[in-house]
């Protein structure tokens, strides 16, 4: 099969990916007026995100599987329609439990997104070509998440919480349209795994058995988690321990998208220089700057905004190492690309999951702990690195990533 344009391929992924961002950052602005108008508590109103993260979670292990033996193309066009329906249904809810039953179905479609998008990307290119590629889709998804909240707040403010629902369900059907006329189908029908219950458990086994795959996920599920923690935990450090207004949440928020953004842009650019494993030394010695900066400043220095230069360095060393370790982990296991996605997208929704409810708390009593939590995340994350580099062998298949790490 013909390769579709990277232009063409960029977008259409990067706008696949987004589907968990969407349907959760677009609602996030309206939970007030929500919750005014439908009279719920606060709690009520957070299980909305709440719910839809769980879902979508869940599902992420088993889209892959799905995508395998049913297609990609046959997947996501099913996951954006019962989106769109959902989303339809839930600018009407006849009660509170409706809707969270309405976002349930929500965030099991919406954890279509992701997985697949990162299928298509292993179906058509492997090996740097991947990479380069990942690096473009995530710093487009990246752009984008800016966008996604100022677009629920406006909508809230002059239609009213339900037209959230509404602009996402138009969203989704447009999607469906544009894939359906644009999107081929990209895993050959000789590929195809079955769907049975023994031959998909002997597939999860098979990528759970991969050394490559597990170390270099975990390395990479280390990084986010870590970067994470402060997304979770702006709001207190904003207030509590810098002492700053609510409204300035942009304090955590803007060094990330900026050294996110800056990561992605220059990633392509460093890897027509050097070799994807000279990349990813480079990228830690990044990381290792950021929780060096970030543990003398938290430790040493009063509270202040200094404390916040750190989160750009990390952002922009995390941001080079995400495209190579996604795409080295998922390598040896191309004819099961999306079980090995699933896993690999399983495990970050979990961590984020895990990183919200408990270890953030944990952490945010003061800046040196978040310090000293996150960089403990990303030693984990660089000895997983260090051992895959120490597991290759030369003349390997695989030896463009251990060599010069």
């Amino acid at each position: 099969m013909k390769a579709m344009q990277p232009a063409v391929l960029i977008v259409l992924l990067a706008v696949m990916g987004l589907l968990n961002s969407l349907g959760s950052d677009i609602l996030i602005p309206a939970l007030p007026a929500m919750r005014s108008d439908l009279n719920i508590s606060s709690w009520q109103a957070q299980q909305t995100i709440s719910l839809f993260f769980f879902a979508s979670a869940f599902m992420s292990l088993w889209y892959g599987a799905l995508a395998d033996a049913y297609g990609r193309r046959r997947t996501i066009l099913f996951s954006l329609l019962l989106l769109a329906i959902a989303a339809a249904a839930s600018a009407f809810p006849a009660s509170i439990e409706m809707l969270w039953g309405l976002r349930i179905a929500q965030g099991v479609a919406a954890g279509a997104g992701m997985v697949v998008s990162r299928s298509i990307l292993h179906d058509l290119h492997h090996g740097p070509e991947a990479q380069h590629l990942l690096g473009r889709i995530t710093m487009l998804q990246t752009l984008s998440l800016i966008a996604t909240p100022v677009i629920g707040a406006w909508l809230s403010t002059h239609f009213g919480w339900r037209a959230v629902f509404v602009a996402l369900s138009a969203t989704a059907f447009m999607l469906a349209a544009i894939y359906w006329r644009w999107l081929p189908e990209t895993l050959p029908q000789e590929r195809r795994l079955s769907l049975h219950p023994a031959a998909l458990a002997r597939a999860y086994l098979h990528a759970l058995r991969t050394p490559r795959f597990v170390r270099l996920s975990v390395a990479h599920v280390a990084n986010w988690t870590s970067m994470a923690i402060y997304v979770v935990s702006a709001p207190t450090i904003v207030i509590h321990l810098l002492g700053k207004a609510a409204t300035e949440i942009y304090l955590i928020y803007g060094p990330i998208t900026l050294g996110l953004t800056a990561g992605f842009w220059a990633f392509p650019h460093l890897l027509r220089q050097l070799k994807s494993g000279q990349l990813l030394a480079t990228a830690y010695r990044v990381l290792a700057l950021a929780v060096g900066l970030n543990l003398l400043i938290s430790g040493l220095l009063p509270a202040g905004l200094s404390a916040v230069l750190p989160l750009f360095a990390y952002s922009f060393g995390l941001a080079l190492a995400l495209p190579i370790l996604i795409g080295g982990a998922i390598e040896p296991l191309r004819q099961s690309a999306g079980v090995a996605a699933s896993l690999q997208t399983f495990l970050q929704f979990t961590m984020i999951a895990l990183a919200a409810g408990l270890i953030a708390p944990w952490l945010w009593d003061s800046l040196f702990t978040l310090a000293l939590g996150t960089g403990l995340l990303t030693l984990i994350g660089g000895v997983a690195v260090y051992l895959e580099h120490k597991a290759g062998l030369p003349g390997a298949a695989t030896s463009h990533l251990h060599s010069e790490i």
